[in-house]
This record gives structure tokens, C-alpha cells and sequence, in this order.
């Protein structure tokens, strides 16, 4: 059996995508619903800052079909802040943002755990987070697939990929210039994060670049269920016409 594949970009409101993917009478959730209209996913990184109301998710519910999907990064004070404590407020914060986002139902894709480049190994402190984070996730009807993006290399050894098999957590395959790019399935998902080959954020993929990674997404499509990739190089519209160019590519259709 095939995988399921969702291309998508990371968010979907960004002020220079007027004019070259949104028409100007497009404003507002009007945008997202656009942009479900051409892509069937999306990462939402607003999460990362702030975490939402369920009302919020019931808007997104709204303006969406019922076969996309919305992936969302843990909120910071989770992440970066607490570095994975599970002090109450995390608890807290975590339960709520599962409580809340249970209203997308079957349109939940994959929550991200993104760590700092400043948080070191520590391979006690990532195997007690995930077992209380999958806990949590596996008590909610509607169920989060789980993926962790680490920034630091020392993270990428055997021991760790042992720990998220055991908790079925995708290590986040990330391309950039910046961060180490490891492919390694660890989870019945893949998860795949493309922040621009060159300049982070603004710099475009050549076709060559992006035929790679559609080999690599066919090599894996019978070892996992799900493959989620975003494009995150949104300067200049970029993130659209890679993340249009490898749907092609794939065989998704983006109209």
C-alpha cells in the first residue's frame, strides 16, 4: 500500500503572496480557504506563538473540505522556553492545545516538536516528554500523528531514533542551509520540512533539487502510512511554485 501524500506550505498568510497566489479580494480566512482549494495541507506556525481558542479551529474547520489537513507546531513555552519540563504549566498547555483542536476531527494531520539548536542531547528528558506527550494524545478520540524537528547534531544518533520508534515520533527530515538534513524513518509517517537550499526562508528549489526528494518520497511510500512535506522558503512565493512543482511531480493534482 501506497502512502498518503500531503504537500503543502508552512502558514498561509504572508503579504507578498497578494497578487501572486491570492487575488486581491481574497483577505483574511478567505486565504485559507483559497489555499485548500489548491493544496490539501498545512502547516500552521502561529501555534508555535500562541495557542489558539477551539474556536479558532472551528473557523478552520469551516472554511476547509473535509479531506485536508492542518499540521501545527507545539507552542514555544513547550519547546523552547521549558525545554520539555513537564512542569503543570506544560501539562497544562499541552492538554489544552490537544483539547482544543479535537474539533478538526479526522482533519488533524502531525503536531511537530520543534527543539532549538541550543538544546543539547539529553536523552533522558526527550523518552520521559514522549511518554507523557503520546499518553495525552492517545486519550483524545481524534489522534495527532507525532514528528520532532531537532537542530542540534548531536541528536541525530541511534540511540534517539530507538527512543521515537518506541513512542512512533517522525524525525523531521529538514532541509536548509542551516540545519542538519537527516532522512531516517523512525514512525509510520514521514514528515518533511523544506526551509530553502540556499538562503533560509528565501531561496528557491531547481527542479533537480525537488526530483530528489520525489524519489525519496517513492523509496518511502510503502514503510509508512502518511508523508507530509511543507515548504517553508515563503519569501517571494517560492514556497507555492515548489510546493505546486513537486505535488506535479508526485502525482497530486494542486488546481
Amino acid at each position: 500500500m501506497r502512502a498518503k501524500l500531503y504537500i503543502g506550505t508552512s502558514g498561509w498568510h504572508y503579504n507578498d503572496w497578494i497578487g501572486r497566489f491570492y487575488p486581491p479580494d481574497v483577505t483574511g480566512y478567505y486565504e485559507l480557504q483559497f489555499h485548500s482549494q489548491q493544496f490539501n495541507t498545512v502547516e500552521n506556525n502561529s501555534s508555535f506563538y500562541r495557542i489558539a481558542k477551539e474556536s479558532t479551529y472551528k473557523t478552520w474547520d469551516r472554511m476547509t473540505p473535509a479531506s485536508y489537513k492542518f499540521s501545527v507546531k507545539l507552542n514555544k513555552f513547550v519547546t523552547h522556553e521549558s525545554k520539555l519540563e513537564l512542569n503543570d504549566e506544560v501539562r497544562q498547555k499541552v492538554d489544552y492545545t490537544l483539547a482544543a483542536t479535537q474539533v478538526l476531527k479526522t482533519k488533524l494531520g502531525a503536531i511537530v516538536i520543534q527543539l532549538p539548536p541550543s538544546f543539547k542531547y539529553d536523552l533522558v528528558k526527550l523518552e520521559r516528554f514522549l511518554a507523557f506527550f503520546r499518553d495525552r494524545v492517545n486519550a483524545y478520540e481524534h489522534k495527532w500523528d507525532v514528528a520532532i524537528e531537532f537542530r542540534n547534531r548531536y541528536w541525530f544518533v541511534g540511540d534517539v531514533y530507538t527512543v521515537l520508534k518506541q513512542y512512533n515520533v517522525a524525525l523531521v527530515a529538514a532541509q536548509s542551509s542551516r540545519y542538519p538534513e537527516v532522512r531516517q524513518i523512525t514512525a509510520d509517517i514521514a514528515y518533511i520540512r523544506m526551509h530553502g537550499p540556499e538562503k533560509l526562508f528565501a531561496s528557491k528549489y531547481s527542479t533537480d533539487q525537488l526530483e530528489d526528494w520525489a524519489r525519496y518520497i517513492a523509496s518511502i511510500s510503502s514503510q509508512v502510512k502518511r508523508v507530509y512535506v511543507y515548504f517553508n522558503n515563503d519569501f517571494y512565493g517560492y514556497a507555492i511554485e515548489n510546493a505546486k512543482e513537486l505535488a506535479g511531480m508526485c502525482g497530486l493534482s494542486t488546481e
